[in-house]
């Protein structure tokens, strides 16, 4: 993806950066009523990759929940006419044809689209603003930089880089997404809980 399409795909993620193929059949199986055990595969942060397959979490009988967790789950893909201007920096300097921001759009139509008809029950957890997410991913890595010695821990500059990728959907997630939702969870800005919303 990322030598085919736009070298922003390097970066993880972002919807176009995940194996949906291997999503979407793990679902299909951990829902499967003649469930046959598997082993599921685990992503380390601190190594910005899968951990080897000896280390997967081994499943050996049909779970009563599975939770799919993830900062994109359940984002519906915007209208081509709100792809048109740049969200921050980084899609106006690195993403001027806006190559990257539509394929991004395209696997949400598609692929992930797919993957999220399976969640029987969406939980939303809402953010103040954006610009919380940065300071609270910036305590997300140093907390990493304490526990693991991974060569893929960011910087605080890095990080500030890293979440431009989610920018456009986050904003885009917090119009739509407590609407859809069937649970929203509002995060204050002391980062606890504030409210709980049924839909």
């Amino acid at each position: 993806m990322s030598k085919n399409i736009s070298p922003l795909f390097l970066t993880r993620g972002v919807p176009g950066t995940h194996d949906t193929k291997m999503i979407f059949n793990c679902i299909k199986k951990l829902q499967n009523k003649k469930f046959k055990k598997l082993t599921i595969p685990q992503f380390n942060k601190a190594i910005d990759d899968r951990v080897s397959k000896k280390n997967w979490l081994k499943i050996n009988k049909k779970p009563h929940i599975v939770i799919f967790e993830g900062w994109c789950v359940g984002a519906e893909h915007q209208k081509n006419k709100d792809l048109l201007i740049a969200a921050n920096e980084l899609e106006k300097d690195q993403d001027k044809k806006k190559i990257w921001r539509y394929k991004v759009n395209l696997e949400l139509k598609k692929n992930y689209k797919k993957i999220f008809k399976l969640i029987d029950k969406i939980i939303f957890l809402k953010v103040p603003s954006f610009k919380y997410v940065f300071k609270w991913r910036l305590l997300q890595e140093k907390k990493l930089r304490i526990t693991f010695k991974g060569k893929k821990i960011m910087s605080d500059q890095q990080i500030k880089k890293f979440i431009m990728f989610y920018e456009r959907l986050t904003k885009h997630m917090l119009k739509t997404l407590s609407k859809k939702a069937d649970t929203t969870i509002k995060i204050d800005t002391k980062h606890r809980l504030k409210s709980i919303k049924f839909n």
